[in-house]
């Protein structure tokens, strides 16, 4: 028999990154999923991007201090999967597109233009989690610790070290163990640029 958690644990578990939980989330949501991306030509490679690509947007925003879940985590998580997936979707037929939008509205360009840009930034943090995931733990944890803007200070307590000059040159050398991971990831070359 398969534990289920609630909606608060399972937000509480994975702000822990919580092994299980992160696996039970991807099997309760995946059913759901599957379908809405199937309904939209895509297939399974697609689905298992976008779960991947949802759960870091879902781990980012659980992570806020100020996050508050408002319906039930199923609800919130196949919203993010429909818009990053309707993201794609567009960006993937834009070509077809293209030249019906290219009209003398000003504003539609700026729209294209700050929507791209969402996406750009979307996809180098999917990509900084990605190679986050490949440090030494207590980097792991220092680093996210460090982007939701936890002060040195408490840093220094939660991770049971002697003080914030420590945590500052530990997160110098974590920030460039994160910095040569992404230089050497192929992934990351086609949205950095590092030349």
């Amino acid at each position: 028999m398969r534990i289920r958690y609630s909606d608060e644990v399972s937000i509480e578990e994975l702000r822990k990154r919580n092994r299980n939980v992160i696996e039970y989330l991807y099997q309760e949501f995946y059913p759901v999923v599957r379908n809405l991306v199937r309904k939209n030509s895509g297939n399974n490679h697609d689905v298992q991007d976008l779960i991947q690509d949802a759960m870091v947007v879902l781990y980012a925003r659980c992570c806020e201090p100020q996050f508050i879940l408002k319906c039930a985590l199923k609800t919130y998580f196949v919203a993010i999967c429909k818009n990053l997936w309707l993201q794609r979707l567009e960006r993937k037929f834009r070509l077809l597109y293209q030249a019906d939008l290219e009209v003398n509205d000003s504003e539609a360009s700026y729209n294209r233009n700050e929507q791209h840009e969402n996406e750009v930034m979307l996809e180098k943090k999917r990509l900084m989690y990605k190679n986050l995931r490949l440090l030494p733990a207590d980097c792991q944890k220092l680093l996210l610790l460090y982007m939701v803007r936890t002060p040195y200070a408490e840093i220094a307590r939660i991770m049971n070290v002697k003080d914030e000059i420590y945590v500052k040159t530990r997160k110098y050398t974590c920030k460039n163990l994160l910095r040569k991971k992404m230089m050497n990831d192929p992934e990351c070359h086609q949205i950095f640029d590092y030349e």
